[in-house]
């Protein structure tokens, strides 16, 4: 039971990584670029589906380069509270794909830089780190019961 346990947390780790490098991401060209000024956030955590840790989930105004004002929520801990009454420079990656239910296309930090190399890498590691823990403890677990056994 704690070697699915070691594995979980393994897997778990490895997710969180996925989430904050965004692979996906990685992939799309920037669509637009403008100026956001957030108007409020909402806290996920400390688990929550984007991982382990506090994570804000912001909704802002921006005016794009293109001419539009749109209102927006960010992806996940691309916006901050701390980031209210200031102009933050973001772009939208991606060809109008909405998704989290946002209603907008993705919107990250123009200084962002999503990594199909580290998030994917995260996730292989988490779940290597993950396995090889679950498997000491098997191992620690059968040797302990091999020594019982000799003992009787």
């Amino acid at each position: 039971m704690f070697a699915l346990v070691v594995l979980g947390c393994g897997v778990l780790l490895g997710l969180t990584g996925f989430t904050r490098f965004d692979p996906s991401a990685g992939t799309k060209a920037v669509t637009d670029s403008g100026v956001a000024r957030v108007t409020g956030c909402t806290s996920h955590g400390p688990v929550s589906r984007y991982g382990f840790g506090t994570w804000w989930t912001c909704q802002a105004d921006v005016v794009w380069e293109s001419g539009a004002r749109t209102r927006v929520t960010a992806e996940p801990d691309q916006l901050t509270p701390s980031d209210e009454d200031t102009d933050v420079r973001v772009v939208q990656r991606g060809e109008n794909k909405i998704r989290n239910g946002s209603g907008n296309s993705p919107v990250y930090r123009a200084v962002y830089e999503p990594s199909v190399v580290l998030g994917i890498g995260s996730l292989l590691g988490g779940m290597g780190i993950g396995g090889i823990g679950a498997l000491a403890v098997l191992g620690t677990v059968a040797s302990r019961r091999k020594k019982a056994q000799e003992r009787d």
